[in-house]
């Protein structure tokens, strides 16, 4: 069994389970990406290439080892002989590792796959009991397939070896990663296997299904299978045949495997659905919410938070007749005027940032724990919507689960709480150890979007549970007001009028801080990471650039550490 370094004075609490503890640990909102990972680069004939790190991280710990994983540019670019530019290197995964238990931070970029120079963001960090790290993400091979990965590390996350191939059928899009007990006889409970679930498009009809993979050698290769394939609906309203938002979450206790996820509706509301898994992923099985008035007992019906946002405009040609331009669509959490002219109608920000209603699971000793952003409009991308973080949890395994009930502050206001991430437990390991009742200890961070525009990272604590959530554990762990980043400028040209920039360029209109954060128990206390753009940079000078010269917010991935109970 693992041991694990519990803090000193708080030791006997733990243990007890106590919940009374009255010490507070001062907040510790650290920047944990190195600025070396930042560059700006010049090319003759064309404006400089910004590029830096853009947030979305995770975290895990294994005793005084952390590791985060986020996305960041990494990319070297040359010009041809016609004087264009292109990619020489694209490095969007990088991590930043501490072995002193969050003092200090060492950054460096996850290796591609062999013989690829291309690594491309959604990163998720887990651990085993033996204390080796797996980072996944997103790559491309060698023969520019774009691949489901993962790196292993094997000395506490100083260093990861080069990616190795999960699947690259269709069009993967967004891996999750889950490190857990492997089911069986008695001696495989001793094996951490490694599990992912990722969607994959079928960009020819619109479809997409959920993916699932198994590795049970440590990363080495991985066995994988589509566990969900829906059909269309014709009733728009219903569940569609396009999956997304993806999650994976593994019972320490018995191996069980949980994986959440979206199914869109083509109307207002998108569908929340959970498979799990008794056999260490051999099969699947649907688990039901029963929700009066669902168009069916497997799903649960809720509204995407955010605004819907034009970023950009693709143009499209027609044979004998004028180009067709269509407005790039999503939800968006933003600052500033509406600056008006879209090719969609919808409304363009300079200021914004992706939201979505990824589903967040906690599992212990067949108890789940859920929770996900939800508007509370009933119109998909009301300008005027707020959004809420919402919580339900199961006592028995998905049979029967508590109402879904709000936890930010200030719940049902016109403030919107976004991008929830979750952990259960007093001490890393505790859900595993049978000796000790089901985790009480909920811990829930979100951002908030102020009324002066600005964001505020937030934790609401439950000990009870998940039964309440009450305002005197809930509180800001962000030392500063995080602006948001000039993520959709407007830079207009004769051949496409609604074209808009990120001020890192490499990088897409309306990504900014990342559309999930992380969240991990450690010995006694709680590891949160988010990205932050309460940091300025000022853009380089240049006639090409619509924003040269201007002091704007700069994105980092910043870090605290509070007490778990």
């Amino acid at each position: 069994m693992r041991l694990l370094p519990l803090a000193g004075a708080v030791c006997a609490a733990l243990i007890a389970g106590s919940a009374t503890a009255t010490v507070t640990l001062k907040p510790l909102d650290r920047r944990i990406n190195d600025a070396s990972l930042d560059s700006i680069q010049e090319l003759d004939g064309t404006r400089p290439f910004v590029k830096t790190t853009n947030g979305e991280p995770t975290i895990a710990e294994y005793g005084l080892a952390l590791v985060s994983v986020f996305n960041t540019v990494g990319a070297q670019v040359a010009a041809n002989e016609q004087g264009q530019p292109y990619l020489e290197r694209n490095l969007r995964l990088a991590y930043s590792h501490s072995q002193d238990g969050g003092r200090t931070w060492r950054s460096d970029y996850l290796p591609p796959l062999p013989g690829s120079t291309t690594t491309l963001g959604y990163g998720m960090v887990a651990n085993d009991r033996l204390g080796r790290f797996y980072a996944s993400g997103l790559g491309r091979d060698a023969n520019g397939r774009i691949t489901v990965t993962v790196n292993r590390s094997v000395d506490g996350g100083r260093n990861f070896a080069a990616a190795v191939p999960v699947d690259s059928a269709g069009r993967a899009d967004r891996p999750w990663l889950a490190v857990g007990p492997a089911v069986g006889k008695t001696s495989a409970r001793f094996r951490d296997n490694v599990y992912l679930s990722w969607v994959s498009f079928d960009d020819s009809v619109g479809s997409s299904v959920l993916r699932f993979a198994r590795s049970t050698d440590g990363g080495a290769t991985f066995t994988t299978k589509t566990v969900f394939a829906p059909p269309p609906d014709p009733n728009q309203n219903n569940p569609q045949n396009v999956v997304q938002f993806p999650t994976v979450a593994v019972d320490a206790y018995n191996g069980r495997i949980y994986v959440a996820f979206l199914q869109f509706g083509f109307v207002s509301s998108d569908y929340l659905r959970i498979m799990t898994s008794d056999d260490g992923g051999e099969t699947f099985r649907p688990l039901a919410f029963n929700r009066p008035g669902s168009p069916s007992p497997e799903v649960l019906p809720s509204v995407q938070p955010g605004t819907y946002t034009e970023c950009s405009a693709t143009r499209f040609e027609q044979p004998g007749s004028p180009p067709l331009f269509f407005g790039n669509t999503v939800l968006t959490l933003h600052s500033g005027p509406n600056l008006g002219g879209s090719a969609s109608g919808y409304p363009r920000y300079a200021n914004a940032t992706r939201v979505n209603m990824q589903p967040m699971l906690a599992v212990s000793k067949d108890v789940i724990h859920m929770v996900w952003a939800a508007s509370t409009s009933d119109d998909f991308g009301a300008a005027t919507s707020g959004a809420n973080v919402l919580y339900m949890r199961s006592d028995n395994n998905g049979v029967t689960w508590s109402e879904p009930k709000a936890i930010n502050a200030n719940a049902g206001g016109s403030n919107r709480s976004v991008t929830p991430a979750i952990a259960i437990g007093s001490f890393a390991g505790e859900t595993a150890l049978p000796l000790l009742p089901s985790t009480n200890n909920v811990h829930i961070t979100y951002y908030t979007q102020e009324p002066d525009g600005t964001l505020s990272f937030n934790l609401a604590q439950s000990s009870d549970r998940g039964r309440s959530f009450p305002d005197s554990k809930k509180r800001r762990l962000n030392s500063n007001p995080i602006e948001l980043a000039p993520s959709s400028v407007p830079m207009p040209t004769e051949a496409n009028p609604y074209q808009m920039t990120h001020y890192d360029r490499l990088v897409t209109p309306c990504s900014s801080l990342g559309e999930y954060t992380g969240l991990s128990v450690g010995p006694g206390v709680l590891h949160a990471v988010w990205g932050d753009s309460s940091a300025t940079m000022q853009q380089p000078v240049h006639p090409l650039d619509p924003i040269s010269g201007q002091t704007h917010a700069k994105e980092n991935v910043h870090f605290t550490t509070q007490l778990a109970f």
